[in-house]
Parts: structure tokens; C-alpha cells; sequence
């Protein structure tokens, strides 16, 4: 179906979601934070096969989702970017609307079911 890059820190959560795209029939490709997420983003496009969707973390080591997506949209402005996060010591509605007024095109609040994240993805597609 969809090529997917999920960038996420967490690595059950990262298996956890893979396996939900892939039962969808989705092409998952990871990394483990935002810097490889960026460098893999970056090797797609110079192979010809871009991400259809992009789906990160916000808070994560390294390289935060902020600038991950910031980076993303540089080299492909159109990229379609589902953020998600659990917020960490505070609300993640706070990163999440953030994340929406960066441009991203759906925002998932941690914990989700994999009916919304599949749905995310979906509506990125349509």
C-alpha cells in the first residue's frame, strides 16, 4: 500500500505500531529518533521513494520532532506528517497544538488505538 517512516524513540512502542501499519499492508520503515529519522527521510527522496506518510514522535532524544519536521518539509515541503505524543510531565495537547500550527497534517495524543492511528494514516493518503 504506503511506504511509512516511523520515527520513534520508544522501542516497544515503535514494534507496536509497525506491526499496526504493516497488518494494513503499509511498508514501515523506522528510526529511533530524529536524526535518523531526517537521514532516512533524506535516503528515500534520494532513491525516488519518498514516504507517503511520516509518522514522529515529538519528544525524543537527539533531535526533537519540532525540528524533525522542520527538516522534513525542507527537503519535500509537501510531506504528509502525522505527530503523536504522550507530552511527558505535562498536557500533550500543548505539543500536539504546536505540532497543528507547524503544519502537520493530523496530530495523535499518546495513548491511542491503532483504529486512530490507522486512520491518521489514511486520511494522510486520501
Amino acid at each position: 500500500m504506503a511506504r511509512i517512516l516511523l520515527i520513534e524513540d520508544d522501542d516497544l512502542v515503535r514494534v507496536s505500531l509497525r506491526k499496526a501499519l504493516e497488518s494494513q499492508g503499509h511498508d514501515v520503515y523506522e528510526a529511533g529518533d530524529g536524526e535518523e529519522g531526517v537521514d532516512e527521510f533524506r535516503a528515500m527522496v534520494r532513491h525516488s521513494k519518498p514516504s507517503d506518510v511520516v509518522v514522529t514522535d515529538i519528544l525524543m532524544p537527539n533531535k526533537d520532532g519540532y525540528d524533525t519536521i522542520n527538516e522534513i518539509r525542507e527537503i519535500k515541503p509537501d510531506a504528509k506528517i502525522v505527530a503523536m505524543s504522550g507530552g511527558g510531565s505535562v498536557n500533550p495537547q500543548v505539543f500536539l497544538d504546536i505540532s497543528t500550527y507547524i503544519g502537520v497534517n493530523r496530530v495523535l495524543a499518546k495513548p491511542f488505538s491503532t483504529e486512530e492511528l490507522l486512520a491518521a494514516v489514511d486520511d494522510c493518503l486520501n
